[in-house]
């Protein structure tokens, strides 16, 4: 007696799929809620690599920096603040904190494309309208 249908391989192959898509289900929401998390840094601290079209971050707040350039493995090392290390790290993007700044920052994102909801969310909005785009900040003013 058999409860379904379907062969094992064929309810494998379902239950692979149902996971999968559950997976990546959970990765794009933690990616618009880490999205989020970096606009609202750029409009609370103005010009930082958060808000940076050229930076590159699928994690903690750190990302690489995809205007400086290759740079030595030593280099590498250095930019994620490691200062001694047995591993050789190999010549790649220097790595930058989302608050951090440099004078390559660039922002050519229309935010007006974006929901009045999202906008206001992260900072963007006054009195029913889309800011300026934020200045950088000297140091201390955070």
């Amino acid at each position: 007696m058999s409860w379904s249908k379907f062969s094992p391989a064929e309810l494998e192959r379902r239950r692979r799929a149902s996971i999968e898509a559950l997976e990546r289900k959970e990765r794009e929401a933690w990616e618009k809620s880490y999205q989020e998390m970096c606009d609202r840094e750029y409009w609370t601290l103005g010009q930082c690599c958060a808000g940076c079209d050229h930076w590159s971050s699928e994690m903690g707040n750190v990302g690489q920096c995809l205007a400086a350039g290759i740079v030595s493995g030593t280099d590498v090392m250095l930019s994620l603040g490691i200062v001694q290390s047995t591993y050789a790290f190999k010549p790649g993007l220097p790595y930058a904190r989302g608050y951090d700044h440099c004078a390559l920052f660039k922002d050519d994102f229309d935010w007006s494309s974006l929901d009045a909801e999202y906008l206001e969310r992260i900072g963007a909005m006054r009195d029913g309208k889309v800011k300026a785009k934020p200045a950088h900040m000297r140091e201390g003013k955070r």
